[in-house]
């Protein structure tokens, strides 16, 4: 893990490209301890969040054990991505998510300590041409094009369910008790079904990858003014985890920035 921007040659790319990207993870003001972690890989060309269950034992255990153990499983399915087809990609990529989380679940039903521990995972895999981005969860998942802010990740929650299924309105999804209850995660019971999703990669977008201590505490316009400003990576990194804790900090905060 890391907090530095850097410029970095793809081993990928027959090219030079250059990607600017920083991460930053913050305890918040209320919370006793950070249970959120954040992975940059730029060999791999791997960038992701993961924030420890709430309520669930070892939160940040888990969250942990996801940066130590993704890289490698990303590896192992994904050793030469150009050699893959979109399609190829994107099931080994689920795969990989899937024996991640089955072996989350086997370290919690070993170590009686770590019994029901489970985290949120979202994440971006980058190629020559294109960015697969994958979630469980709710961490999101933004593309800031044309100064504008669009989320591309799905909330695993008990509340965007009811209201895919128009059982609740927007109104009342706002106050819902299930508003943070996850209905998929790493480490989950069953086998997980992973979001993943494609998408070309363009000179001058920004991906950002978050955990709700974020979300929860600026709206996306708020969000959307610090991504436009033209500061290192890094520098928007500390200003959206320093206006989360202004605005209450009542989780932890945990911003991955890659343009």
């Amino acid at each position: 893990m890391s907090n530095e921007t850097v410029l970095y040659s793809s081993e990928a790319s027959s090219q030079y490209t250059a990607i600017q990207y920083g991460g930053l993870s913050d305890q918040g003001k209320v919370r006793k301890k950070n249970e959120d972690s954040f992975g940059l890989f730029p060999q791999q060309g791997l960038f992701f969040v993961a924030d420890g269950v709430g309520g669930m034992p070892a939160g940040d255990i888990a969250s942990m054990l996801i940066t130590q153990v993704l890289p490698e499983l990303l590896l192992q399915r994904i050793a030469e991505p150009e050699l893959l087809t979109s399609k190829e990609l994107i099931d080994r990529l689920k795969q990989a998510i899937i024996d991640l989380s089955n072996r989350i679940r086997l370290q919690s039903q070993n170590r009686p300590e770590y019994a029901g521990m489970g985290s949120t995972l979202a994440l971006a895999l980058l190629t020559k041409n294109k960015c697969y981005i994958a979630n469980l969860g709710d961490s999101r998942i933004y593309l800031h094009k044309n100064n504008q802010l669009h989320q591309l990740s799905i909330d695993h929650t008990l509340v965007h369910h009811l209201l895919t299924n128009d059982l609740i309105n927007e109104e009342e999804a706002l106050h819902h008790p299930g508003k943070n209850q996850l209905v998929q995660y790493v480490g989950m019971q069953r086998s997980p079904i992973p979001d993943v999703i494609c998408l070309p990669r363009t000179a001058g977008d920004q991906l950002l990858l978050c955990s709700d201590g974020l979300t929860d505490m600026l709206s996306e316009s708020e969000i959307n003014h610090y991504l436009m400003k033209v500061i290192p990576a890094e520098k928007k990194c500390q200003a959206l985890v320093k206006a989360a804790n202004l605005a209450g900090g009542k989780d932890n905060v945990t911003v991955v920035i890659v343009s």
